[in-house]
């Protein structure tokens, strides 16, 4: 997705961050990941507005604090890399054509099961809507392949019932049909 290899490329140019994560709130302080990191969260929201494209991004700025008087130093570092984040991804929009629509933040303290401190920036990001108008993505008269639900198998019975007795160690029981024909048997 072209807006995650944005951030991961916005992590990898950055000076102070060592490592970018895209995935779900939860995968946090597996105590695997390289500090400060960038963690962009899973999933991405977004909604069209006039013909632009707005992306909702949870963007955490983390680090791990040396201690308890270590946890500002760390929230400081991490609300300063979220704003000049926030300045970075404006000055992209000739090369990118993503532009700063704004952007909230909240502080973390004790976050997850690495204690990590730092900030949590929801950005919205503004892209004019990249549809190719001339791509020809539609096709009148395409068929899907036609797939059975299930597929056929031959019955040897000729009453034409299956019996499926290949299971030892199952309980004895038959199941029967209207027709009392056994569709189930086990092993006698």
């Amino acid at each position: 997705m072209q807006i995650v290899n944005f951030f991961y490329e916005l992590a990898r140019q950055h000076k102070q961050i060592n490592g970018f994560f895209y995935g779900k709130a939860y995968e946090k302080g597996a105590a695997n990941e390289a500090h400060p990191l960038m963690w962009l969260d899973d999933p991405i929201y977004g909604q069209s507005v006039n013909q632009t494209l707005s992306y909702t991004c949870n963007v955490d700025i983390l680090g791990i604090p040396e201690g308890d008087e270590d946890v500002l130093n760390v929230q400081a570092t991490a609300f300063r890399i979220g704003i000049v984040l926030a300045e970075k991804i404006q000055q992209t929009y000739p090369s990118t054509g993503f532009k700063m629509g704004g952007f909230t933040f909240v502080s973390l303290r004790e976050y997850y099961d690495n204690n990590a401190a730092g900030y949590r920036f929801t950005y919205t990001i503004i892209q004019a809507n990249p549809v190719d108008r001339c791509s020809d993505d539609f096709e009148q008269h395409k068929q899907f392949p036609k797939i059975d639900a299930l597929p056929d198998f031959g019955l040897e019975n000729p009453d034409g019932c299956a019996i499926f007795n290949e299971k030892n160690g199952l309980p004895n029981f038959k199941i029967m049909n209207p027709d009392g024909c056994a569709i189930f048997k086990d092993n006698e």
